[in-house]
């Protein structure tokens, strides 16, 4: 939850509302609440501009209609970032708006899935059936949220990749200790070379992924352009981390598939953070039109 927490405070941070970010960041901090990122809808993933939720003001109000899906802690969160259409279908990403919103409304549903893995903290889906949120309780400013949160996203896919990292090298660790006891043929099977490269070019990359996230959080520190970087952080360095994995699983042998072991789970969790926060080939075209403008970009 504290990483859930760190992800989320990055894309607050963005937003220009004091009175808000001083109840609520406090407490995410502190591990006193848990904030949700409602932005992906059933029909919107990757075109995550593309929201059919809507928010209708009605005086000093804005009433919420709709659906929000794969929202991680959905189940246990106390409030929601909700992005929302408050202009038309053709403002595309000028026409969102994000709203901080308490779950303990008695007009939100929400569902819990049974998912792969990611089980502690989970995802679901939201319903908003007339939902009065206070004008108030706009984050930045109205028609601007989905251009500001994908600057916080920048933040968000550096830490990502350093979560599935750490997955990586306790795994790495763990490996290189199975196989310089475990023996076949009567030698210790670090001793082949078939088992101890690949745990050594595990190194190499985790060191490589590793670098190239914390340049990304040095350049964010230094107020520089990092988008492009964040985007290589968010696709290869979970995709990385998923092979070592998998490759000490292997070097465990039989026992490496029992849920005896944490790599299993492991596996499954890193797999779920291949897709969260933008998938892979999203990530490329973002490279592409950072390096080489809208030509880079095939919509």
């Amino acid at each position: 939850m504290q990483i859930l927490a760190g992800l989320n405070g990055g894309i607050i941070e963005k937003f220009a509302a004091p009175h808000l970010a001083n109840k609520w960041i406090p407490k995410m901090i502190a591990g006193e609440a848990i904030c949700a990122i409602a932005l992906t809808e059933p029909s919107t993933g990757s075109d995550a501009a593309n929201l059919k939720l809507k928010a209708q003001r009605k005086g000093n109000v804005y009433v919420l209609n709709g659906e929000k899906t794969s929202i991680s802690a959905a189940a246990q969160a106390d409030v929601a970032v909700v992005f929302a259409r408050t202009g038309s279908v053709e403002d595309k990403a000028r026409g969102v708006t994000a709203f901080l919103v308490p779950l303990d409304n008695p007009k939100i549903k929400r569902t819990h899935f049974d998912d792969l893995g990611e089980s502690v903290v989970g995802r679901g889906s939201l319903f908003f059936d007339d939902v009065e949120v206070p004008a108030e309780n706009v984050l930045g400013e109205e028609g601007l949220g989905f251009i500001q949160v994908m600057q916080g996203f920048d933040y968000s896919r550096a830490l990502i990749g350093l979560e599935c990292l750490a997955a990586a090298k306790k795994s790495v660790e763990e490996a290189w200790e199975q196989v310089s006891t475990r023996e076949a043929f009567g030698k210790k099977i670090s001793k082949f070379e078939g088992v101890s490269f690949p745990l050594a070019e595990a190194e190499t990359f985790i060191e490589a992924a590793k670098l190239l996230c914390y340049k990304t959080l040095w350049l964010r520190d230094q107020g520089k352009p990092h988008t492009a970087e964040a985007a290589m952080c968010k696709w290869w360095a979970p995709k990385v981390p998923f092979e070592i994995i998998h490759n000490c699983l292997l070097a465990h042998g039989h026992g490496g598939y029992s849920k005896d072991y944490p790599i299993q789970q492991r596996l499954r969790d890193v797999l779920g953070l291949q897709i969260g926060y933008g998938t892979s080939q999203i990530q490329k075209i973002i490279i592409a039109r950072e390096k080489i403008g809208r030509d880079g970009v095939p919509y």
